[in-house]
């Protein structure tokens, strides 16, 4: 397989991390998935696009279970 941006071969599968917005809330999902060595485009499989729609779903009807990891604070 080559990268359709940059046409590298050099495509592996690992752990990334993928962002979700709720208001001002962001959830961060680890999802296994390939990747490009070369420039980071990702190739999603349709279990891991079903995987995250199902999460966006759950965001939405706030039935996902998070746990808070930390805060950040505006100064103004």
């Amino acid at each position: 397989m080559k990268c359709v941006v940059c046409n590298s071969e050099d495509i592996f599968e690992k752990n990334v991390t993928e962002e979700f917005r709720h208001g001002n809330d962001v959830i961060l999902v680890p999802i296994r998935t390939l990747v490009c060595s070369s420039c980071g485009e990702r190739y999603y499989s349709k279990q891991a696009v079903r995987k995250m729609e199902e999460i966006e779903k759950q965001i939405e009807a706030e039935t996902l279970p998070v746990k808070t990891v930390g805060k950040v604070m505006l100064a103004g």
